[in-house]
């Protein structure tokens, strides 16, 4: 039935077909088309929804075995949000992380769709490039559906706030008057093509881009200008219609949890209280005395033993740090795992188009045999001090994410439905988790400054639960929280703008990171207690990775049948 299931959305998601590698053979013809993002498409969904649900609710769970009780816990979970969260404004994916605002400084076609297209797509013969540049063409198609959807959910009362609305209008301007040929989508395709002998395109993809993207993204931005006048400043979801309730499954969709706001909250704030005296002890340590946590952190984001400089240079030097840690941690990784996949990774620059809304670091997987993609924000590369870097490199690449999806590439073993469901809380819980580990495996034996720089992390995501239920739950306004962040976390004033912002069109969604780490190493700490001597950390670490993403509770239940011998 989920086999049945998953074939379906990947009919009705050609991007993601192409993302799984399954837009082949019969489906070869999804390699030319995009995503149907119309009113008309997400009433489909729904409808879809609905069936599967019905069809789940006919299996009879205590006949299954224990492999397909866990695939039926999880298509529960997956299914029952989906149909809460479809039947509200804005926009959610399989990956269940949903936006009220259909495009934002984070979200829309614009954003996603222009390195999919040019980095993503596959370019391996004249047919891919012909499909290439059909999705070229059906782009201006996408971004008119969402203006459409735009339109349609300010009529509801959803309309972003005024800071972000003008980042998102600055973003997409920026996309529309950028050279074709410059641009994400066509620049790294055009090179691909003629690396693979299919000619110059340049001429083709300029047309396309003039005739249809350019125009789209004229009345995608005429539609958000209309709305100036109605954008207010406050910055929480509560503002909108039955904002409430909105954000309350918001948290349960992204951290897979059932925990009350309130209870959330006060969880943030003891996580940060524990962490603020970890640091205090370990700044104190390199001399750094002076003030409360916030500004000896500030004072060390200033040190200029750390700082790369704001030109090319600085960002190569960076880039290179970077890829010399992925390299160290590497070398240890079997003292954790018993299966460590051979999987390319790369490090490069966030688009320049999209950088001024986009999180200081991404993770994007490699499709179609591509290497993945570690990004980092390096428009000011003096805002990411050289001891914050490791663990970026550890959260988004070795061993986070892309250890992670390369692990989850190599369960050959799981089923379709299960590759194409997230869950933020589990993969970003994972990541997070990472960072300690690398910790635990021994990277900053000689690194005291980059073991601040972990401590900080997680200090960052324990404020991030504090701010995001700020916002939205305790209505702060985006000053109060970005001061709050900046004083407590002692984030630089601009990166802490650009998190907060990020936190307004994604509710919840800052809140997965710590849960889902919390959850993890509680599960191994009852293994550990459960199993004594019979304890392996590196099977420990197969039972999270290659069940694949799963929602916390199952993950939990997961562990439990593994540490009795189930």
């Amino acid at each position: 039935m989920l086999q049945q299931h998953a074939e379906a959305y990947l009919r009705r998601s050609p991007e993601d077909a192409t993302r799984f590698e399954l837009d082949t053979g019969a489906q070869a013809a999804l390699r030319s088309q995009l995503d149907d993002r119309s009113l008309g498409a997400i009433a489909r969904d729904r409808s879809a929804v609905d069936r599967a649900l019905a069809e789940l609710s006919a299996i009879k769970r205590t006949s299954l075995s224990a492999q397909a009780v866990l695939d039926y816990d999880i298509a529960a979970f997956v299914y029952g949000t989906l149909k809460d969260q479809l039947a509200r404004y804005g926009y959610v994916d399989l990956n269940l992380r949903p936006s009220p605002y259909v495009v934002s400084q984070m979200n829309g076609a614009y954003y996603w769709l222009p390195d999919f297209i040019g980095t993503d797509h596959p370019l391996r013969s004249a047919s891919d490039a012909e499909a290439w540049l059909a999705r070229i063409a059906a782009l201006g198609q996408a971004l008119d559906q969402e203006t459409e959807r735009i339109s349609h959910d300010a009529g509801l009362g959803v309309v972003l706030p005024d800071f972000t609305l003008a980042k998102t209008i600055a973003q997409i301007k920026a996309l529309r008057d950028t050279s074709p040929l410059q641009t994400a989508m066509i620049g790294p395709a055009i090179e691909r093509a003629r690396k693979q002998g299919l000619g110059d395109l340049s001429d083709r993809a300029t047309a396309a881009f003039r005739a249809s993207i350019a125009p789209a993204l004229d009345r995608q931005i005429g539609a958000l200008e209309k709305l100036r006048p109605k954008a207010v400043s406050d910055a929480g979801v509560w503002h909108l219609p039955d904002g409430e309730a909105y954000y309350a499954s918001a948290v349960r969709s992204n951290t897979t949890s059932d925990i009350a706001v309130p209870d959330l909250h006060q969880l943030g704030l003891q996580q940060v209280d524990d962490l603020t005296a970890q640091l205090d002890k370990a700044l104190r340590a390199r001399g750094y005395t002076t003030g409360n946590v916030g500004e000896r952190i500030k004072a060390l984001n200033r040190d200029p033993r750390f700082l790369a400089s704001d030109d090319d240079a600085g960002r190569a030097k960076l880039i290179a740090a970077a890829r010399g840690m992925i390299q160290k941690i590497t070398l240890r990784l079997p003292q954790a795992f018993r299966n460590i996949p051979q999987a390319p990774l790369e490090v490069r620059r966030t688009p320049i188009a999209i950088e001024n809304g986009s999180p200081g670091a991404f993770y994007s997987e490699g499709v179609g045999g591509a290497p993945g993609v570690f990004s980092l924000n390096l428009k000011t590369p003096s805002e990411l001090p050289l001891w914050r870097l490791p663990t970026l490199a550890h959260h988004e690449g070795i061993p986070g994410h892309h250890f992670q999806f390369a692990m989850l590439k190599a369960a050959g073993d799981l089923p379709p439905f299960r590759r194409v469901v997230r869950f933020s809380a589990y993969t970003e819980g994972w990541a997070l988790y990472a960072e300690r580990l690398a910790d635990e495996l021994g990277v900053y034996e000689d690194d005291p400054v980059g073991q601040i720089g972990l401590l900080q992390s997680e200090l960052f995501r324990a404020a991030r639960i504090v701010v995001d239920t700020g916002i939205h739950y305790k209505r702060w306004t985006r000053t109060q929280a970005i001061q709050w962040m900046v004083d407590h976390a002692g984030e630089p004033a601009a990166a802490a703008e650009r998190e907060i912002d990020r936190y307004c069109v994604y509710p919840g969604q800052a809140c997965s990171f710590m849960m889902g780490r919390n959850e993890i190493r509680a599960a191994r700490e009852r293994a550990k207690a459960r199993m004594g001597a019979r304890y392996d950390e590196r099977a420990f670490h197969d039972i999270v990775l290659r069940s694949g993403p799963v929602p916390l509770d199952v993950l939990k239940a997961a562990v439990g049948r593994w540490s009795l011998g189930v």
